[in-house]
């Protein structure tokens, strides 16, 4: 990597309570000092990051900015404890919503995912998971964006670096690309050993479209491979070497497994929840908002590649071969 002692980057993980595992937070040691990501908002993510701060010779006081990846709690938890310490944040203006996390919202994510859950023919055992994202954002402090960053915009006192929109995982999701040295810090946008699941998301504007998570990944990851990088840090794991011949494979499976959706319907048409529980035996009861996203959005592929249609049955939604 030819990155300038001015924009060092100083690699830190810390723990979290979640089933993937610690995360990797970034500092960028340039005209400002930026930590990228926070960790989840507790003690021992908050002791872990002090510490290995500590050991790199820097304390909370000497960070200038936060820089946001996304907005999931593994990632902003502290970012409410380090604004309170003066320091500016900056992130997608997607992230707003999430990091003030109001009831009024809580309510239109919750009628949302249920409008979901009935079209896709959900159980009703299932439907208690629509509540989830309750627990999973009770380990993130309330906050707010100081600055926006969008599409190609420069990093405030990191020279070199600037932004790309990688929605997919997240609707706020952002990647920071420094072009001359083929480096990117990833988020989740691209982790070496899992595939970060396309998550639904309810419309920035009611009465819009919703999001398509599948299509928009994939076109995050094309973006990604037209840069043409040579090493990227990633949100959890180790970082990669090969990024380009990992994006080639992402694509494969996902074609892969859109292919195994379309197989499931050469015998009668079936409802998104059918299909989830085809595609995720087991998993499905436990990770119902998972799963079941990531398997819209491989109908969302197919439909988009004129494989299958739709067919609209009261409140639920069929799919079959064309």
């Amino acid at each position: 990597m030819n990155i300038t002692k001015a924009n060092e980057i100083l690699s830190i993980t810390v723990p979290t309570p979640f089933p993937v595992g610690p995360v990797n937070c970034y500092v960028i040691k340039g005209d400002a000092i930026t930590l990228v990501d926070t960790g989840p908002r507790t003690s021992e993510a908050k002791e872990a990051l002090q510490y290995q701060l500590q050991q790199h010779g820097l304390t909370f006081e000497q960070l200038d900015q936060v820089v946001l990846t996304h907005h999931h709690p593994d990632h902003i938890g502290l970012v409410g404890m380090l604004m309170k310490e003066g320091k500016q944040v900056l992130g997608h203006w997607k992230n707003d919503r999430w990091l003030q996390l109001s009831d009024s919202f809580l309510k239109e994510y919750e009628t949302f995912m249920t409008s979901i859950y009935r079209e896709a023919g959900v159980s009703e055992e299932y439907f208690d998971h629509v509540r989830d994202v309750r627990g999973y954002h009770s380990y993130a402090d309330r906050a707010q964006c100081d600055f926006h960053l969008s599409e190609g915009d420069s990093i405030p006192g990191c020279t070199g670096w600037t932004v790309m929109e990688t929605p997919g995982h997240a609707q706020s999701h952002i990647s920071l690309l420094h072009e001359q040295s083929g480096t990117m810090i990833a988020g989740d946008h691209l982790i070496k050993n899992i595939s970060s699941n396309p998550l639904l998301e309810p419309p920035y504007v009611k009465g819009t479209e919703r999001p398509k998570p599948l299509l928009q990944q994939r076109n995050s990851y094309q973006k990604t491979l037209d840069a043409h990088l040579s090493f990227v840090y990633t949100g959890h794991g180790e970082p990669i070497l090969n990024p380009d011949e990992l994006i080639r494979e992402r694509f494969l499976k996902q074609e892969d497994r859109s292919a195994k959706v379309a197989s499931f319907l050469k015998e009668e048409p079936l409802t998104a929840f059918e299909l989830c529980q085809k595609l995720f035996p087991g998993i499905y009861k436990k990770q119902t908002g998972l799963t079941l996203s990531e398997t819209i959005g491989h109908l969302d592929y197919l439909f988009s590649e004129g494989v299958i249609t739709k067919i609209q049955s009261g409140e639920k939604a069929l799919y079959r071969r064309r």
